[in-house]
């Protein structure tokens, strides 16, 4: 597997918050074995997709890689998902939806969401319009299960176009969408990213994104 126009960025913009730290590690030992070929992380991505579009906490078998990998200062003792577990299960199953079957990583530290997109409106096989409508489309959904169904169709659109995300950064993200008071600024982050991505910026691969929204 390699890593085309998906270079991890290293500076200071890349601040991840407690679950994004928490998860960060765990996306990339995952992609790494897929990219050998192994078995049980062929396995794992497979019940992840399976998981997809379904609540946090209602499919058993990927427990292990979604819930159980919150830290549990992140959970709270209540007969439904924290906002934490729910954003891990989101990830992760949008990852394993983005690697299936993909030869880059889909995993890229510094990329953020609105930034990989932006990249999509320079892609000469699809409509800049088209992109732009399903950002807009993510950008301004009321729940959060609409966020993710426009979500997964880009997604699988960045897939097809062999480009990855920072998926540590989208759980952090997507924490923030459901967490009161704080849904705008994440939305506010996507906009900036992905309407100051560039031609120049897309044919550079510089990734780097423009705005730190972790929780202070």
């Amino acid at each position: 597997m390699t890593s085309t126009g998906t270079a991890p960025q290293t500076g200071p913009t890349r601040k991840l918050g407690p679950l994004g730290t928490a998860l960060d590690w765990r996306f990339t030992r995952l992609q790494e074995e897929y990219s050998r070929e192994a078995p049980s992380a062929k396995a794992t991505l497979a019940r992840l997709r399976r998981g997809l579009g379904k609540p946090a906490g209602s499919v058993p078998e990927v427990w292990e890689s979604t819930i159980g990998a919150v830290p549990e200062s992140l959970s709270w003792d209540r007969d439904e998902p924290s906002r934490a577990e729910q954003a891990a299960h989101a990830a992760f199953t949008l990852f394993a939806l983005h690697q299936q079957s993909l030869s880059v990583a889909a995993h890229a530290p510094g990329t953020s969401f609105g930034r990989a997109v932006g990249f999509l409106r320079f892609d000469s096989t699809r409509s800049e319009e088209a992109v732009t409508r399903r950002f807009m489309a993510v950008s301004t959904a009321e729940s959060a299960d609409e966020v993710l169904v426009h979500m997964r169709g880009l997604v699988t659109q960045l897939r097809s176009a062999q480009r990855g995300f920072d998926y540590a950064r989208l759980a952090d993200d997507l924490t923030g969408l459901l967490t009161p008071g704080r849904a705008t600024r994440v939305r506010l982050a996507w906009g900036r990213d992905f309407y100051r991505t560039t031609t120049d910026t897309a044919e550079s691969g510089n990734d780097e994104s423009t705005d730190d929204i972790t929780e202070e």
